[in-house]
């Protein structure tokens, strides 16, 4: 008996691989959505104290909407459609991960610039918020003599105290992160970071909203997709998960149907998420690695599947991005 065990371990292996491979239906399809919110901002630390937030760089790498640590006007909040994946393209293996797209290109390209340029950053920082306060102080002049000169029972009176209120608010704040940052310059431990959040939203069998934490384990987290994992390792009842194979992977021909499931208008503004289901919307390849299906329909991260109903990618920018691009036991997301 001791003797066929490893042909019998060798068969289980055989048939737990070949099953692997078999089809899925439309409620399976749906069932590999995931949706997340992502939840971003940057931010200039000294010795990892946070002096500043902002929402983001331009292309001089001049930060954009400066703000006080804990203002939540640099926060952006936005909606993501992944999908569950195994951890090994060949074993049932997937303890709460999900590939999400990793968001603007643009955007990772330019707080690549800036992480390795704290100093300019800070300075270009600087230079805008002195530059913006001259105008400001004129401004705050000429309201404090309109509020002088009129009585309050003048018409508008009321609406000019509360613009007034509100731009000495905004100067006492620029005049606060302006010496805060002025402080930051002289120092050698300036950092820029970029904050991250993701919570998993899924309805459960009572027909509620459920919203898991998520933790990020890409390493780097500057690539087109991110790896992420379940707080708690697992996922969701009913979720089902999509092998990453290596090979033996269709692709199909220009003209070929398939299938697309996603949280549909997840990335379109003003998307509602309570309440929120997968979709299947039904396509042709384009014969050039990509699909016909509109972005509304087929947001980044959304699931593709054949005519025959096996995973066929991962939809980014219309195009279809192959199992085999994520590397054996999603080695190139790891590295």
């Amino acid at each position: 008996m001791l003797q066929l065990l490893p042909v019998i371990v060798a068969a289980v292996a055989v048939v737990v691989y070949a099953l692997s491979f078999l089809p899925f239906t439309a409620g399976r399809m749906a069932r590999t959505v995931a949706l997340v919110e992502r939840v971003e901002y940057y931010r200039i630390c000294v010795d990892g104290r946070a002096v500043a937030w902002f929402g983001g760089v331009d292309d001089s790498l001049r930060a954009e909407g400066l703000v006080l640590p804990g203002d939540s006007g640099a926060v952006t909040r936005s909606y993501v459609s992944g999908i569950w994946v195994d951890k090994y393209p060949f074993f049932p293996s997937c303890p709460g991960l999900m590939l999400v797209p990793g968001g603007d290109s643009l955007r990772r390209v330019r707080f690549s610039e800036a992480s390795k340029q704290p100093q300019l950053v800070v300075a270009r920082a600087v230079t805008g918020l002195t530059a913006d306060s001259l105008p400001r102080a004129g401004r705050i002049g000429e309201l404090d003599y309109y509020m002088r000169v009129h009585n309050v029972n003048d018409d508008g009176y009321n609406v000019m105290a509360a613009f007034t209120a509100k731009e000495k608010a905004a100067k006492t704040e620029a005049d606060s992160l302006l010496l805060l940052l002025r402080r930051a310059s002289r120092s050698r431990r300036l950092a820029v970071e970029r904050v991250t959040s993701y919570t998993l939203l899924y309805t459960d069998t009572a027909g509620r909203t459920v919203r898991k934490a998520c933790r990020e384990i890409t390493k780097g987290g500057s690539g087109a997709f991110a790896l992420l994992q379940t707080a708690d390792g697992e996922k969701p009842r009913g979720a089902v998960s999509v092998y990453l194979h290596q090979w033996l992977t269709p692709e199909t021909a220009s003209g070929d149907s398939l299938t697309v499931a996603a949280m549909v208008g997840c990335a379109a503004c003003g998307y509602a998420p309570a309440g929120a289901r997968p979709a299947l919307t039904g396509g042709k390849a384009d014969g050039r690695g990509g699909h016909d299906v509109p972005p509304l329909l087929a947001p980044d991260g959304a699931a593709v599947f054949s005519r025959s109903g096996r995973f066929e990618g991962v939809s980014v920018g219309g195009r279809i991005v192959r199992p085999r691009s994520f590397g054996y036991g999603l080695k190139h997301l790891l590295q």
